[in-house]
């Protein structure tokens, strides 16, 4: 459990970087690019998708490091078991009960740290979720990387806007609110998976899913936004 809150860090870390990174290549040029009937669009950077929220306490603040490490190898190996992906009769689960077992014995109360870690966790799944329904319709410009969903002779049509390189197919996808479905009028000609483009158009705020499909098989999307694109152009 502590380790997969570790891999969200490191997740929500490169999407800020990499939003930042976008924010300053497109710069004040983008005026010079659009229809004059999309100059008024909003500039928004991700975060800006994210409903505004007090910070999350550190539920293991008090626990000391050491404990900390068994806490996240533990919490790892009972998700694990949970979900079939490994045996309760196989060595890891029996070290790692052991391990508990042991921290009992020396009188630390894993249970409680173990069930904080639970809900930290489910609490960062549902801000995950949470929509920022103020920009729900608005006219906004959205920088980020296109995985292509739906192409034609002509170029892709259909696309996720994604907040860093690799996600949904490398790593694990970002959470729902930081997804964008983008449907172009015109298809668009993209280069390379993950091109680096700035989209225009009136953002709609509503969950929904998606299939992707990728070389290790297929799987469901949870998406927090779409947009009828009006307006897509390359990151140099």
């Amino acid at each position: 459990m502590l380790r997969a809150f570790t891999q969200r860090i490191l997740i929500v870390a490169a999407l800020l970087g990499c939003a930042a990174y976008a924010a300053i290549q497109i710069g004040m040029h983008w005026r010079d690019n659009l229809p004059v009937e999309l100059g008024d669009a909003q500039q928004l950077e991700w975060q800006d998708l994210v409903p505004p929220a007090e910070p999350l306490a550190d539920a293991l603040s008090d626990v000391p490091i050491n404990v900390r490490f068994d806490l996240g190898f533990i919490g790892k190996v009972i998700a694990d078991a949970n979900a079939d992906i490994i045996s309760r009769e196989g060595p890891e689960y029996l070290n790692a009960m052991a391990l508990l077992e042991k921290h009992r014995a020396d009188g630390v109360d894993v249970d409680r740290f173990l069930a904080s870690v639970t809900d930290r966790d489910q609490e960062i799944a549902r801000r995950g979720e949470a929509l920022n329904s103020s920009l729900d319709g608005e006219l906004i410009r959205l920088p980020g990387y296109a995985l292509p969903l739906q192409t034609e002779e002509r170029g892709v049509t259909e696309f996720l806007l994604v907040p860093f390189v690799g996600a949904c197919i490398h790593v694990p996808p970002p959470p729902p609110n930081q997804i964008v479905f983008a449907q172009l009028e015109k298809a668009y000609e993209v280069k390379s998976l993950y091109e680096p483009v700035l989209i225009t158009g009136h953002l709609k705020a509503q969950s929904a899913s998606t299939e992707l499909f990728h070389i290790d098989g297929q799987a469901q999307v949870p998406m927090g936004y779409s947009m009828q694109v009006m307006h897509v152009e390359p990151i140099e």
